[in-house]
């Protein structure tokens, strides 16, 4: 145990300081990853830490590719706490309350994977699908939208997010060719794209329904926010009470029940 720990700290440390110095996280977002780090490394191990470090800097450099082009010149798409949270907290759970319980390691592992997969798809298929020269339709009515609206996709978002369950299933296939003993290709590739893809959609329905909408009042852009190029917002619809990073919280936990379900159907 002692020498996991030292690890943990040793590697959770090295990305911490990354994080902070590349402006990937705030202050307080690199402390909620470093809690969230620890619990996925200590209840879990390295491969889970793996697919949320891979979570981390894909869905990251994503996020500043072409940032101001997506939303203007507000920030460098520096994540906070809240993002951090929203996105890891389900994961932690699931590894805690696996360990706490006896669940068999299998099936808290497709559930791990499937939280990762949904909030890693969804978050893929938001920044790719903003580059997209055709402009959104909303997901529940296919009438088009602006960019960054909740609940408004792409033909180019929606095929990001199917592939980025890919990614994940291609890394623990690799990670285990040494015969970690724990994967089924076939099962992994299933709960990984059917997760990832099915969360992001469910992502963009459940924000299309409940979250709340805003227009800044400088760019003119559809945002996600209630302060957008230092000016307040405008209030559109939605429910104040819902806002990004509450939606990507149920989406995460949408993802892990989703992937446990694949697990045990095909097992």
């Amino acid at each position: 145990m002692l020498s996991s720990l030292i690890e943990a700290t040793a590697v959770i440390a090295a990305v911490g300081v990354v994080a902070l110095l590349g402006r990937f996280l705030d202050r307080k977002g690199v402390l909620a990853a470093v809690i969230i780090g620890y619990c996925v490394y200590l209840f879990g191990g390295r491969l889970y830490f793996l697919l949320l470090l891979t979570f981390f800097i894909v869905g990251g450099s994503a996020t500043r590719y072409r940032y101001r082009e997506k939303y203007g010149n507000s920030g460098r798409g520096m994540r906070s706490w809240t993002n951090v949270v929203s996105n890891g907290l389900a994961a932690a759970l699931i590894l805690v309350a696996g360990y706490l319980l006896g669940t068999p390691q299998e099936g808290v592992f497709y559930a791990f994977t499937g939280s990762i997969s949904a909030v890693f798809s969804d978050t893929m298929s938001t920044e790719i699908g903003m580059l997209s020269k055709k402009p959104p339709r909303m997901v529940t009515s296919l009438r088009r939208a602006s960019p960054g609206t909740p609940g408004a996709v792409s033909i180019l978002g929606l095929a990001a997010g199917f592939f980025t369950g890919f990614i994940l299933a291609a890394i623990s296939l690799l990670y285990c060719l040494a015969g970690c003993g724990l994967l089924r290709p076939e099962v992994l590739a299933a709960v990984a794209v059917t997760s990832g893809f099915s969360g992001s959609l469910f992502d963009s329905v459940f924000g299309a329904v409940f979250q709340s909408r805003y227009r800044c009042a400088v760019c003119g852009r559809a945002v996600e926010v209630k302060q957008h190029c230092g000016s307040p917002t405008e209030y559109l619809g939605g429910s104040r009470y819902v806002n990004n990073d509450l939606v990507n919280l149920a989406t995460s936990f949408y993802g892990a029940f989703f992937g446990y379900a694949i697990w045990t159907y095909l097992g």
